[in-house]
């Protein structure tokens, strides 16, 4: 880790929600984001830990450690592709998960001031939007393969993904207007935003 001492000398930050007298005014996102230098700080705080029980707490076995110190060192790219590798959406999780790596962090046994993972995996995803890091694949091997998906929920849109990556060509049905499921129709905008952003506004983060 780049700092075995910052969960010593740092204490939890988290981002907070929108001022009241702001967010009344419509119906978006309630909570902010912390900028680029703090959020480094919070990554920071990820212990060396002989047992990450944050990574088996999580469902999808995220490598929380190891993306937390690339988004410490500033390897944002790497930050994103190491949470990438886990977990297919990171952009919905980082938002709505439970974040039962927080409960397991042995930061949050010690002192109850666990380290801001899920602040940090959607930092890390909007800052892989922002700088281009999110790209189509073009490079996958054709199997010949058809299957198709019924429903465009979150399981849906995983097995898509994942089928369409091993070379299957993938056709999503779905009986609502729009995909999402549960993500769309069950999650309120002020916690998940389903507008896409303007043009030339930052999805999320503001960095320094």
């Amino acid at each position: 880790m780049g700092n075995p001492k910052a969960f010593l000398e740092i204490h939890r930050q988290e981002a907070g929600y929108r001022p009241i007298h702001d967010r009344i005014h419509d119906f978006g996102e309630v909570e902010q984001t912390l900028n680029t230098r703090e959020r480094k700080l919070q990554a920071s705080r990820c212990m060396d830990c002989g047992v990450p029980f944050c990574h088996w707490a999580c469902p999808l076995g995220n490598k929380a450690p190891e993306w937390n110190d690339a988004l410490y060192k500033g390897d944002w790219e790497l930050a994103y592709r190491l949470l990438n590798s886990t977990n297919p959406f990171p952009e919905f999780t980082g938002r709505i998960c439970p974040a039962l790596c927080e409960k397991a962090c042995v930061l949050n046994r010690f002192n109850h001031e666990p380290t801001t993972n899920r602040e940090d995996e959607a930092a890390i995803t909007e800052m892989a939007f922002q700088e281009g890091f999110i790209l189509p694949r073009t490079d996958i091997q054709r199997n010949g393969k058809k299957v198709a998906v019924i429903g465009a929920g979150p399981a849906g849109l995983v097995a898509a993904n994942d089928l369409n990556l091993m070379g299957y060509t993938v056709t999503v049905f779905e009986k609502n207007e729009d995909a999402g499921g549960l993500l769309r129709y069950g999650i309120p905008n002020f916690k998940l935003n389903k507008a896409p952003p303007k043009e030339g506004m930052l999805r999320y983060i503001i960095p320094l």
